[in-house]
């Protein structure tokens, strides 16, 4: 018995096993081990110009006839093991096809099991979006009647305020503010005003009471010495800051040695003060406006001489001029 020369077999070649013999060599392979057919192993044997040769031998080696062993066709054996391996394949591929169609349909199935799980998802979201949008709308209105109802309480506040700084500044209208004296020990601030009476050469009997007024910024904030307000008879309040204009008064007319200016000007409410403070240092700023002052409680404005007298009621109207001024 010869054997096979593949080096993965090494089994005995049969007529159930058939083999061929290499024409250089003389090793015998079985067919399968090639691999060839049992249809391609007859037409070789049947073919005397055809040989065959192993992989490892030279290929112009002289031609021999191709020896080998056949299959018997009469033996039953090796036909039933033909069947038996024919029907293997089949089943086996009709077990394959059968998988690829069973995993086909099973990844059909999750896909679609996952795209409807996701498009559920999405029309879940989709509708939440829906929702949060409507209730933004909403609270965007909301939030503009809210604006609009501060906008409006804030204009009244605005006006109650002037109207209340108007009432406060009407309670001054009999007093004056004497500013630039330096505060002494013991001063009798009723005196004072009486000095400054006699310099302007008004009479002296108009003043009916005087204090220092109060200061309530930090003592690092403040400039200069507190100012004195004078209370003065019904309807002097005009004559005494008319001739104050026309004069200049130092600390020298009332006996201190400062040379420090004194000057006269209305009783005015601490808003009244901040505004006329405020338009002041921002449309003085660069000549934007020429005259700043305060009349009568109110404060005016004139961009230069020829130009109308404008009245300053609150500090947006400050920015509005500095806008329209920009």
């Amino acid at each position: 018995m010869v054997k096979c020369c593949s080096t993965k077999c090494g089994k005995n070649v049969t007529k159930k096993c058939p083999g061929l013999q290499c024409g250089k060599c003389g090793k015998w392979m079985h067919a399968s081990c090639i691999p060839i057919t049992t249809e391609q192993l007859n037409a070789l044997c049947g073919t005397e110009a055809v040989e065959w040769k192993c992989k490892t031998c030279n290929p112009q080696y002289k031609n021999k006839r191709i020896s080998a062993i056949l299959p018997d066709p009469e033996d039953d054996d090796n036909t039933d093991t033909e069947q038996v391996i024919l029907m293997k394949d089949s089943c086996s591929e009709d077990f394959l096809r059968q998988l690829r169609s069973d995993i086909r349909d099973a990844i059909k199935d999750e896909i679609q099991r996952t795209l409807k799980y996701y498009s559920d998802k999405i029309d879940d979201y989709q509708k939440k979006l829906d929702d949060y949008e409507v209730k933004v709308k909403s609270m965007e209105n909301q939030n503009k009647d809210l604006q609009n109802k501060y906008t409006n309480i804030q204009l009244k506040c605005n006006s109650m305020e002037q109207k209340l700084n108007q009432i406060e500044q009407t309670q001054l209208e009999s007093k004056i503010e004497i500013c630039g004296v330096e505060k002494k020990e013991n001063e009798n601030t009723t005196e004072i005003a009486k000095k400054i009476a006699q310099v302007l050469q008004v009479n002296c009997d108009d003043v009916t009471g005087a204090y220092r007024k109060e200061r309530r910024a930090p003592a690092a904030l403040q400039r200069g010495p507190a100012s004195i307000i004078v209370t003065l008879k019904a309807g002097q309040r005009d004559c005494w800051l008319t001739t104050a204009r026309t004069r200049t008064i130092t600390g020298h007319d009332l006996g201190h040695p400062e040379e420090s200016r004194i000057f006269l000007r209305e009783a005015l409410t601490p808003a009244t003060a901040f505004l006329l403070w405020k338009a002041k240092s921002e449309l003085k700023k660069d000549d934007k406006y020429k005259y700043v002052w305060c009349k009568g409680g109110n404060v005016l404005v004139r961009k230069h001489d020829q130009a109308r007298i404008q009245t300053i009621r609150s500090e947006h109207d400050v920015e509005k001029l500095l806008k329209v001024n920009g």
